[in-house]
C-alpha cells in the first residue's frame, strides 16, 4: 500500500489556491499532488511549477493518462456532479467541494455509484472533522443541556463577492446554480445533522433581498451583476422528538454578533460561535437548589491541529484510502442535506410544509478525530 495519496485537482481557483495546493504541501507526507486541471491551461501550469505535478487543459485527458488515486473537484457547482461521476467511473476516489451535487438525484446517484465501487467520496464541508463540532456533540450526547426543544441557526453572509483579495471571479456566486443556500447552508445543517440527525420536515420562505451587487475585489472588481437566486432563506424546520428549529441563510448580511447557533435545552442553553466552524462554545446552566447559574465557556481542544483546517477533507481521504479508516464525511449525510435545500426551494414555492425522503444517523462523537498537538500540520 502506498505511503501518500496521488491527488488530482479539478479547478484552479479560490478553493485551490487558499486551501488545497498549500494543504499538499504541508501535508506531503500524506498527498502528492500528481495533476491539476483547468480550462485555462496555463493557469494550471502555474500552479504545478509552484507545487508540482502535471498541469492538463481537459478533465478527460487528465482522468484518462494522470497516475490518480483521487480527484479533488473545486470547481464552481454547476460541475460538481458530472466531474464526480466522471471520476467514480474512472475508479478514482473523490473530494468534492460544498454542495456535492445541485440536485438531489444526482447526490443520491453519486451515493449509489460509490457504495457500488467501493470507491470515497470525502465532501466539504469539513464540519465533521471539526475539534469544535466533536465537542459540541460530546456535550449533547452527554446530556449536558437535557433534551433539546428549540434550535435556532444563522448561516448568512454578503457573498464571497463582498471579501477583499479575491483571486478570481466571484459573480457566479449570485447567479443560478449557485447562490447563498448552496454557498453556506451547507455548513449549518452539516453541524445540526451531525449533532441530532436527519430533519424531518420544513417550511420556508425566499426571496431577492439585493437584486444587483457590486464585485469589490479580484478579476470582477467593480462589476455590477444581477443576483438570479434568491439570496435572502427563512426556514422552520422539524427534527422530530418535539424539537423545532429555525434557520436563516443567504447573502444578506453584512455582519452579527449572535451566535451561529443556539440549541435550548431542557436543562439549559448552549451558544456555539465561529461561523462556519465552532471556534467558541458559550454553555448556561441554571441550578434551581444551589441558585448558582450563569454563562461559561465550554474549552475545545485540538483548535491547534490539522483537522481544524479547511482542507481536512482531504487527510480525511487520505485516512480512508490508505489506512482503512472510516469517512466520517461521506455523501450520504450530504445528500440529506442537498435534499433540504431542494424542499427549501420547493416549500418556498409551493408555500406548503414538505416532508424529507432520506434520514442521517451521525457517528459518535468519540468516532471524530482529535489531535491535541499542531505538529507539522498548521499551514501558514
Amino acid at each position: 500500500m502506498a505511503d501518500r495519496l496521488k491527488i488530482g485537482i479539478v479547478g484552479a481557483g479560490a478553493a485551490a489556491q487558499w486551501y488545497y495546493l498549500p494543504g499538499t504541501r504541508h501535508w506531503d507526507d500524506r498527498l502528492q499532488l500528481a495533476a491539476v486541471c483547468d480550462i485555462d491551461e496555463a493557469r494550471a501550469k502555474h500552479f504545478t511549477d509552484e507545487y508540482g505535478g502535471t498541469p492538463y487543459g481537459d478533465y478527460e485527458t487528465m482522468l484518462r493518462w494522470a497516475d490518480l488515486d483521487a480527484v479533488a473537484v473545486l470547481t464552481p457547482h454547476t460541475f460538481h456532479a458530472e466531474q464526480v461521476m466522471m471520476a467514480l467511473e474512472a475508479g478514482k476516489h473523490v473530494l468534492v467541494e460544498k454542495p456535492m451535487t445541485e440536485r438531489f438525484e444526482d447526490a443520491q446517484k453519486i451515493c449509489d455509484m460509490a457504495e457500488k465501487s467501493g470507491l470515497h467520496v470525502s465532501c466539504a464541508p469539513p464540519n465533521m472533522l471539526h475539534p469544535g463540532q466533536r465537542r459540541l456533540m460530546e456535550l449533547i450526547s452527554k446530556g449536558v443541556i437535557g433534551k433539546i426543544n428549540m434550535i435556532k441557526i444563522s448561516q448568512s453572509s454578503m457573498g464571497p463577492g463582498s471579501r477583499p483579495g479575491a483571486p478570481t471571479d466571484f459573480s457566479w456566486f449570485y447567479a443560478a446554480g449557485a447562490g447563498g443556500m448552496s454557498s453556506m447552508a451547507g455548513y449549518g445543517l452539516v453541524r445540526l445533522t451531525g449533532l441530532l440527525g436527519g430533519v424531518k420536515s420544513l417550511s420556508a420562505m425566499a426571496t431577492t433581498s439585493m437584486p444587483e451587487r457590486v464585485m469589490r475585489d479580484g478579476p470582477a472588481r467593480g462589476t455590477t451583476v444581477a443576483a438570479t437566486v434568491p439570496d435572502n432563506n427563512v426556514i422552520v424546520f422539524d427534527m422530530g422528538n418535539n424539537t423545532l428549529g429555525t434557520m436563516d441563510t443567504g447573502y444578506v448580511v453584512m455582519s452579527t454578533e449572535a451566535p451561529c447557533m443556539s440549541l435550548f435545552g431542557s436543562e439549559g442553553t448552549i451558544e456555539v460561535y465561529g461561523g462556519d466552524q465552532v471556534l467558541r462554545i458559550r454553555l448556561y446552566k441554571d441550578d434551581w437548589e444551589t441558585d448558582i447559574a450563569g454563562w461559561q465557556d465550554v474549552e475545545i481542544r485540538g483548535l491547534d491541529s490539522r483537522w481544524a483546517l479547511h482542507p481536512a477533507t482531504l487527510l480525511s481521504l487520505a485516512d480512508a484510502v490508505l489506512d482503512g479508516k472510516p469517512l466520517l464525511n461521506g455523501p450520504r449525510q450530504l445528500a440529506h442535506v442537498i435534499e433540504f435545500m431542494e424542499k427549501v426551494a420547493l416549500s418556498a414555492e409551493s408555500g406548503q410544509r414538505v416532508y424529507m425522503t432520506t434520514d442521517y444517523t451521525p457517528p459518535r462523537w468519540d468516532e471524530l478525530p482529535l489531535e491535541i498537538r499542531q505538529d507539522r500540520f498548521g499551514l501558514a
